[in-house]
């Protein structure tokens, strides 16, 4: 077979065919492409041949080799490159797609960029859905461990605050006591804080003193900051109404993650909060009050001002480079937001910065105290006999100490594990058993089972108070659903403990 004869069964017309024998040597060439010098090696054209030189020997079937970029002389093609044994002879056919190559190239690397975004989406996608359940997860556990120490500390607070104590420990107290409460909505928010994120945390609307509030923060930053070099006060205007309806817990966290802000930001000078009516309210219209948080700190350039409510981001201060990731100003402005209100900055460079604060208030109705009704009775408080189930003595301790010399006539027995609490129904009849999840033998879902399955029927029925460190709504239904009365997440008052009794003691 000839050259010409093998190129007649080819189709295409941009080819050139080399016909060498086993060792390697051109017996002939069509110089279509390039010239292929008879006699000469194959090898000498291009290192490609040299590489497949072993395949020479062994060419009974057809050996496909696309897309080889080929620099011959001042010749650059992108050829598909055939080795085959036709009749004892071997051909090497080489077909010029350049232009082919060159025109799909782009659609290649289109296909290959698409296909490399949405591969690098779904990773990217993976890793965040695994970052959500770990942030899940270690906010939960956090949650729960922070909860258990910090109901220990607000229950004895509160019992301090019934001991004999003089003027100046019971203010230092009150700041402690309502520091330890705002640290318990820092909880609340650290477990909700998709919702935040979302703009669907929950808003109260009660009554509330908004110079208490104002009093508060002012004895906590004076106190935080009573060594510092700055000084801190809260005014308000005599046209401020400050029986308002709202959500003070709210209110104080806007206020308060706005006053540490202001502080950490201020080496030396002032910080402070003035409140004022920016339009007046009617009885269907609320008041709009504005709050403005200012200080004479470093300021903030014109480039970051946009940035400061950006998700957890913080400014970068001289004498703590950088302090980090912070909710604090995201915060601010989400609940703001919640709030149905608007917040503004402005600043200048070493000469400080001021929030403002629009936030709408509809004002109590003034109504007539009423007479204290003394009620008819005999005087005599029915005794109510409490199981409460718990096993650290702190907690059995600050049971005691909380239970004794109730107003409600209730009797506590304490039990140390879940075993003895069975046992205990067993012997003798409880109006209530107050009962925690975590326990040294058994959990407290398999004391709920033991006890909403046993055969009497008067400890079947027994309401049942469980009180846990966890507030995770999925935790409270599944317990609800294991059979509990009523729920109680930890830290709680003396006053919202008492409370969730008597609800469950009237059913």
């Amino acid at each position: 077979m000839t050259i010409q004869t093998f190129k007649n069964t080819l189709y295409t017309s941009k080819v050139q065919i080399i016909q060498i024998d086993k060792g390697g040597k051109i017996l002939e060439s069509e110089d279509n492409l390039f010239v292929a010098s008879k006699n000469k090696f194959v090898a000498e054209l291009h290192p490609f041949f040299e590489g497949i030189e072993p395949l020479f020997t062994d060419a009974s079937e057809a050996i496909h080799f696309p897309c080889v970029s080929l620099e011959i002389g001042a010749k650059h093609i992108v050829a598909d490159i055939d080795i085959i044994d036709k009749d004892g002879k071997i051909f090497i056919s080489i077909f010029d797609f350049t232009d082919h190559y060159a025109n799909s190239h782009p659609m290649v690397q289109e296909r290959n960029e698409a296909s490399i975004l949405k591969n690098r989406l779904i990773f990217e996608n993976d890793i965040l859905l695994a970052k959500e359940d770990l942030k899940n997860k270690f906010l939960a556990h956090l949650n729960h461990e922070i909860r258990n120490p910090l109901n220990n500390v607000l229950g004895f607070l509160e019992i301090l605050e019934d001991s004999k104590l003089s003027y100046e420990q019971k203010e230092i107290l009150n700041v402690i006591s309502k520091t330890g409460k705002h640290l318990k909505v820092l909880l609340d928010d650290l477990v909700d804080i998709s919702k935040i994120e979302k703009g669907i945390a929950k808003i109260k609307n009660i009554p509330f003193s908004l110079s208490q509030v104002l009093t508060n923060l002012e004895k906590h930053f004076q106190l935080k900051y009573e060594k510092s070099n700055i000084g801190f006060g809260c005014s308000m205007d005599k046209a401020v109404e400050f029986r308002l309806m709202g959500d003070p817990t709210r209110l104080n966290q806007i206020l308060f993650n706005l006053v540490d802000n202001a502080h950490k930001n201020t080496k030396e000078g002032s910080v402070s909060v003035e409140v004022r009516v920016k339009e007046e309210g009617t009885s269907e219209k609320p008041t709009q009050l504005l709050f403005k948080v200012s200080d004479t700190g470093k300021g903030i350039s014109k480039n970051e001002l946009d940035q400061v409510f950006d998700s957890y981001r913080q400014l970068e201060f001289d004498e703590i480079k950088p302090i980090g990731e912070g909710l604090g100003l995201k915060i601010v402005k989400e609940l703001v937001t919640l709030l149905n209100g608007t917040v503004k900055v402005e600043s200048v460079l070493e000469k400080g910065t001021t929030f403002e604060v629009m936030l709408p208030f509809m004002e109590r109705e003034k109504k007539e105290p009423k007479k204290k009704v003394i009620p008819k009775g005999s005087g005599i408080v029915i005794s109510k006999r409490i199981l409460v189930l718990e096993n650290e003595e702190i907690m059995q301790m600050l049971m005691m100490k909380t239970f004794l010399d109730n107003d409600s006539g209730y009797f506590i027995e304490i039990a140390r594990d879940g075993m003895q609490t069975l046992q205990l129904l067993e012997k003798r009849k409880y109006d209530l058993v107050l009962l925690k999840m975590q326990l040294p033998d058994m959990d407290g879902y398999q004391v709920l089972s033991h006890i909403r399955n046993n055969a009497e029927v008067s400890i079947s029925t027994v309401p049942i108070l469980v009180v846990s460190g966890s507030s995770l709504r999925k935790e409270q239904e599944a317990i609800f659903d294991a059979g509990a009365s009523e729920f109680l997440a930890k830290p709680y008052t003396k006053k919202e403990l008492f409370s969730k009794i008597n609800k469950v003691l009237k059913r």
